[in-house]
This record gives structure tokens, C-alpha cells and sequence, in this order.
């Protein structure tokens, strides 16, 4: 008899001795110029609540940005949800800060089957950076340079990280895949692909990101489902991960239990 009461009292106050809510395992994408590590903070915590998770390393990290295109960078996402599912999740979430909330939302606008999509101040608007003269200029000139038959040759092109204070970096891409990720008619192009929402969607904003554009830019346009939330969170956009675990857990836990399957 104590030792069942040991038992039960270890289950209540140890998060590892707990069942995963409904199985979920869930992909944490990092943002532009990140690593597989940026996001080892949440995936912890995650974990720590008996999450499965994997966090790959993107197309757009600091050592390989850009060097494929957009929708050949989102294959990287679906192998991390093919290792999630063999390691016995039997519903998967896809969570993204800043780029890797874009590229969440184009993974759920092509890839059906998710339980959900969570996107933490997601970024990088094409559709609004490719008005700003020095990358219009930088995009004619990738075009010149395919016209001529030099698509596929890497040099450097200007681009923008609201990661960094300054906002303006320099990538190396060749000019097919840099008109891939900046052009105003780009895949990645995040009102667009929320339109093809399947899943429910969790979004957070903060309060301090020039980047969030309210909730009808993305979050709107999503398809209407009940368990879809719009939550702004007291940040900048690089804090916006770590203030906002416990909004995740709580809707992670909310989605768990709804019997909803996608």
C-alpha cells in the first residue's frame, strides 16, 4: 500500500513519469542564421513534459543559409516528423520561431496529417522585404544572372535578420535559390500558404517585434478552427521563446486532449 502511494505521488510531481499528451512529438524549427540549438531551451522544457521531440537543422542555419530552395528546405522538416513517428509519436506538431515559423506554415500548407502548427513571431515576408530598393535591385540582378544561364552560381546577396540589430546580413546563394526565398511571388510567402492550413494553428506574437503585423496579416487567413489561438506575449522577437513556454504547454495539453485528428 506505500508503495503504491509512493507511486502515485511520483507521478504527480515528476513530469517524467508522465504520458505524453496523446502521443505528440514535436519538430522545433529555428530561425534564420540559427542552429539545431537555438531552440534547445523549449525542446527541454518539452521533453521535460514527456514530449518527444527533434530539432533539425535548416536550410536557412548560419553555416548552410541559402543552399537549397524553399520547398526542398521543408523535405528536412517532413524527414524530422518520418523520425518523430518512428520513435512511437502518433501525432505531430510542427513548432517555428521567426523563419522557422514560416517554414512551419509551409510545411502544414503542403503536408497533411499534422496534429498542429505553432509559429512564435513567425518571419520573413518576401512580399514586403522585395519592395526595399537594395533587395529589389539584388532580385533584378538574379534575374539578369539566370537569363544568361548563371542560376546556379553561389555569391553573395543581401538579405534581412531581425535576429541581428542592424537587420541587414549578407547570404550566399545562388541566384535561383535567393529568388526562391525574396521574390514577391516566393513560396514562402506566409498568407498565402496559412490559407492551406489543415491543422489548428497556435500563433504568438510580441508585443515589441516590428515583424508582427497583427493578427489579420497570417493568423486570419488561416481556416477556422476551434482550437485556433492568437496570443501576444510581453517580448522582442528573440525573447518571444522563452516567455511563451508555458502558452505552448497549456495548448499543447489543450490539443492533446480535443480527439481531434488530422
Amino acid at each position: 500500500m506505500r508503495a503504491r502511494t509512493l507511486l502515485v505521488a511520483l507521478a504527480l510531481t515528476c513530469p517524467s513519469a508522465l504520458p505524453a499528451d496523446a502521443g505528440i512529438g514535436i519538430v522545433l524549427v529555428h530561425g534564420k542564421q540559427g542552429t539545431s540549438e537555438s531552440l534547445a531551451g523549449l525542446a527541454a522544457i518539452l521533453n521535460g513534459a514527456n514530449y518527444l521531440t527533434e530539432r533539425p537543422e535548416m536550410c536557412w542555419s548560419r553555416d548552410r543559409i541559402y543552399d537549397r530552395p524553399y520547398l526542398d528546405c521543408l523535405r528536412e522538416i517532413d524527414a524530422a516528423v518520418g523520425r518523430l513517428k518512428q520513435r512511437g509519436a502518433t501525432g505531430v506538431v510542427v513548432l517555428g520561431m521567426s523563419l522557422g515559423g514560416n517554414g512551419a506554415l509551409g510545411y502544414g500548407a503542403r503536408y497533411p496529417g499534422l496534429k498542429g502548427v505553432i509559429t512564435l513571431v513567425p518571419g520573413h515576408a518576401p512580399e514586403i522585404i522585395s519592395r526595399q530598393p537594395e533587395i529589389a535591385a539584388a532580385l533584378g540582378h538574379a534575374r539578369a544572372l539566370i537569363a544568361a544561364g548563371q542560376g546556379d552560381i553561389r555569391m553573395a546577396f543581401p538579405d534581412r535578420n531581425t535576429r541581428v540589430s542592424s537587420f541587414a546580413i549578407t547570404v550566399n546563394a545562388t541566384p535561383k535559390v535567393y529568388l526562391d526565398f525574396l521574390s514577391p511571388d516566393s513560396p514562402s510567402v506566409m498568407p498565402a500558404n496559412a490559407v492551406h492550413l489543415t491543422a489548428p494553428l497556435l500563433y504568438v506574437a510580441a508585443s515589441n517585434d516590428p515583424t508582427q503585423r497583427g493578427r489579420g496579416y497570417i493568423f486570419d487567413r488561416a481556416p477556422e478552427n476551434p482550437l485556433n489561438r492568437y496570443v501576444t506575449v510581453s517580448s522582442d522577437h528573440i525573447g518571444t521563446p522563452a516567455v511563451s513556454q508555458q502558452i505552448v504547454l497549456d495548448w499543447l495539453k489543450t490539443l492533446g486532449s480535443s480527439g481531434q485528428s488530422h
